[in-house]
């Protein structure tokens, strides 16, 4: 089992925090996670070979490429309970060879002592410290705010806008452990910084003058649970899945990550067996998202798989790799 850090729980990290332990001990399964980070800019074919793993957690720049490259298989959605009460905005960014899991959108986030801006394109023209998202996904957010229709579909013209809007000078600081944002904005470091209505709230609730700028439309992201190909455990593989959107690991997971649940019902009332603490931040990361309400997804484009055949347009589009390359030149 492959997942980013946080998706899976064991009680490695609190014993308290353990949704494994239980699966094992109902289904007759043994779990070997390892925990994986995807990089697009490193080779990591090894350990993506689909005889390396059963089922994989992957965000939608990652789920898109192993489709592409045929190393995880549609889904049987008769065989994941619970399937057809996911959303379906869900189960569309997802795919077929995807089951929701956690979802997130992307919020501009400001530092309101230092700077009052207008609108989202203030972030692009400052001269910093800005803290970015370090992935090509990031380039979807510029080309929304010079108004794309489809942020994840570019011609190379819209790449090249988006790209050179981003390659304004200013003082980036790239990150990937949300921690790094958090902290950029608590010691004062950071003016500008894309992040989520959980950091905003984590911020506020620490009393840092740390604001949203309002924005019509916004970038989010599904990550997705997908089985491999040469998958050795499939009867596993799907009783995981079904495990996984479950009201009581949905809920266990939202607390843990800060991230939304797939499955809305955990934020219906709780069981009053339900830990307290568990059942008080879910409900208040459900409430900052909105889910179950009309709000959940509103003005969000969830992340897709950048690919050159695009809304019909046979070649007019750029491919994810060239967004990859894009965005390596702009790091480096």
């Amino acid at each position: 089992m492959l997942a980013p850090r946080g998706h899976v729980e064991w009680g490695g990290t609190d014993p308290q925090v353990n949704w494994v332990g239980a699966f094992e001990a109902a289904s007759g399964c043994k779990v070997n996670y390892l925990p994986f980070a995807y990089d697009p800019a490193v080779d990591q074919s090894e350990t993506l070979d689909p005889d390396a793993f059963d089922v994989i957690a992957a965000p939608p720049d990652l789920a898109g490429r192993l489709v592409a490259e045929k190393r995880v298989v549609e889904i049987d959605t008769d065989r994941v309970e619970g399937y057809q009460d996911i959303p379906k905005r869900l189960r569309e960014a997802a795919g077929g060879h995807g089951v929701p899991y956690l979802w997130d959108k992307n919020v501009l986030l400001y530092d309101s002592d230092k700077v009052k801006p207008r609108d989202a394109e203030a972030m692009y023209a400052d001269a910093g410290p800005v803290f970015v998202r370090d992935t090509p996904l990031s380039i979807a957010d510029a080309a929304l705010r010079q108004g794309v229709e489809d942020p994840f579909a570019l011609t190379a013209e819209q790449l090249d806008d988006a790209v050179g809007l981003l390659e304004k000078k200013a003082e980036r600081v790239y990150w990937r452990d949300p921690l790094k944002v958090v902290t950029g904005f608590a010691v004062g470091s950071a003016r500008f910084g894309q992040g989520t209505p959980y950091l905003l709230d984590a911020l506020d609730r620490a009393g840092k003058p740390v604001r949203a700028v309002a924005e019509a439309r916004v970038t989010g992201q599904v990550d997705s649970w997908q089985v491999s190909a040469e998958a050795a455990h499939p009867e596993c593989a799907y009783l995981w899945l079904s495990w996984v959107t479950s009201v009581e690991v949905q809920r266990k997971a939202v607390a843990w990550t800060g991230m939304a649940p797939a499955n809305a019902e955990v934020c219906e009332a709780a069981p009053k067996d339900v830990d307290p603490a568990v059942r008080e931040r879910a409900e208040r990361i459900c409430g900052l998202y909105g889910v179950g309400t009309s709000r959940a997804f509103k003005g969000v484009s969830f992340a897709d798989y950048p690919a050159k055949d695009c809304q019909g347009r046979d070649g007019e589009c750029t491919d994810y790799a060239q967004w990859v390359d894009r965005w390596k030149q702009l790091v480096d």
